[in-house]
């Protein structure tokens, strides 16, 4: 699984219904309104980058009153202490 932040501006008086509208979506785990430069901060996952970057194109991005995204793929590495100078 991968994981994505997507932060949303939306038309003016469209953040609720396009945050009804993320919510509604089968990908979406956390999505709220916020204050700020963006109007909405949603977290998402995908099985796979591929499958998720279709969902942001063809679903997140085609929500009507939708006005701008950015989309912060989250990286998730483990560290192995042991192997690097740090276990030392």
């Amino acid at each position: 699984m991968v994981k994505a932040y997507i932060l949303i501006r939306t038309k003016a008086g469209k953040e609720d219904d396009v945050l009804k509208e993320i919510l509604n979506l089968h990908v979406t785990e956390e999505a709220h309104k916020v204050f700020g430069p963006y109007d909405i901060i949603a977290e998402v996952r995908g099985r796979d980058m591929e499958s998720l970057v279709d969902i942001i194109l063809t679903k997140i991005r085609r929500i009507d009153g939708m006005e701008e995204t950015q989309s912060l793929m989250a990286i998730d590495a483990e560290l192995d202490m042991i192997s690097t100078s740090l276990g030392s």
